[in-house]
């Protein structure tokens, strides 16, 4: 696995660092280049959240993936950078009653920088 390999996948150009400018660029050309793709989890097929295998499909294989996917090897690009990364669970729709959900079924990130920053590729038309 090379973080190369992964910045040209996501298109992006010049040197990558551990700032809000980087970061904004990966995330936006994740999002924008690769696609949400859940076609494993619809066929029964078994998927994996081990990076390497991941780094293999969404950047080798040049598919797409679902959140774990997704959000998973953004957060290991990113980590070879030097940013500071914590995977978050989260809930997709309506929260549970009072507000705190059983079931984590969504995977994003928090990046500190100068402030803490949320990233998540892994939501199909999710935030650029």
């Amino acid at each position: 696995m090379h973080v190369e390999k992964y910045l040209q996948r996501v298109g992006f150009k010049g040197r990558a660092q551990a700032d809000l400018d980087s970061l904004q660029r990966i995330h936006r050309g994740h999002a924008l280049n690769i696609p949400y793709e859940n076609l494993d989890i619809q066929f029964g097929r078994a998927v994996s959240r081990d990076v390497a295998c991941i780094f293999d499909k969404i950047v080798n294989g040049r598919r797409g993936g679902w959140c774990y996917e997704m959000n998973g090897l953004l957060a290991w690009a990113l980590r070879e950078l030097g940013f500071d990364v914590t995977l978050l669970g989260s809930v997709v729709g309506a929260p549970a009653q009072g507000g705190v959900a059983d079931d984590l079924d969504h995977l994003l990130l928090l990046v500190q920088l100068d402030q803490p920053w949320l990233a998540d590729v892994g939501f199909g038309n999710g935030i650029l």
